[in-house]
């Protein structure tokens, strides 16, 4: 399947931040960048603006042979045309959503611990993004994962894990460390002066960090 493949062969995951003006422009140089997995997540606008920035959004990915998930929602997933969904502590169960989407959509499920990574496994998700690592300003936080329940996490299921909250080109090499298939940023990018150069960086330091560590 393309789209698992994608997944699987891409390390860095940019989700976006609250609509502006600039968003276009921003996912515009991360795609540029190099980086082939968009999420859309929006708290502020309504459904239809939501639908008509996803179909923009969705429209970029396409140019860039690039992954478009969408945040939360399965009738904007739809709607879009997306590659599949990202689903909360508070969205629909995966396995729910499983029967609504079917076999061909990607489905993501944000998980904060061992036992919700391995439930994940077992309703059926693609990937999970494991998380918080680090204190951030997108979400408030009452605890962190840190390296020690990543390797656990990634030693006891088999779904490709990517890492969340607070990493930047300063921490990435320390989650990197605990095994993770990838890391998701949105700050990181999304509040530097230069995004393009930004993505550009942290894709070259994951993708360094990968090579050197990944047995053949």
């Amino acid at each position: 399947m393309k789209k698992i493949n994608i997944l699987k062969n891409n390390y860095l995951y940019f989700i976006t931040p609250n609509f502006n003006k600039n968003i276009f422009k921003l996912v515009e140089n991360v795609l540029k960048a190099g980086v082939r997995i968009i999420q859309f997540r929006d708290k502020t606008l309504n459904d239809k603006l939501k639908y008509y920035v996803g179909k923009h959004l969705r429209k970029l990915c396409n140019e860039y042979d690039a992954l478009f998930i969408v945040n939360d929602r399965i009738d904007i997933t739809i709607a879009t045309d997306a590659d599949g969904v990202h689903l909360g502590n508070d969205d629909l169960p995966v396995n729910v959503a499983r029967k609504l989407l079917g076999n061909d959509y990607i489905i993501g499920r944000t998980i904060r611990n061992l036992e919700e990574g391995i439930l994940a496994e077992k309703l059926g998700a693609d990937y999970v993004g494991a998380g918080p690592v680090f204190k951030t300003e997108t979400k408030k936080i009452k605890h962190v994962l840190d390296i020690k329940e990543l390797k656990e996490i990634v030693s006891s299921i088999r779904l490709p894990v990517f890492a969340i909250g607070g990493i930047n080109k300063s921490n990435v090499h320390k989650v990197l460390e605990s095994n993770v298939h990838g890391v998701a940023v949105i700050s990181a990018i999304a509040s530097s002066d230069d995004p393009y150069r930004e993505a550009k960086t942290l894709l070259t330091l994951i993708n360094k960090y990968k090579k050197k560590h990944t047995k053949i």
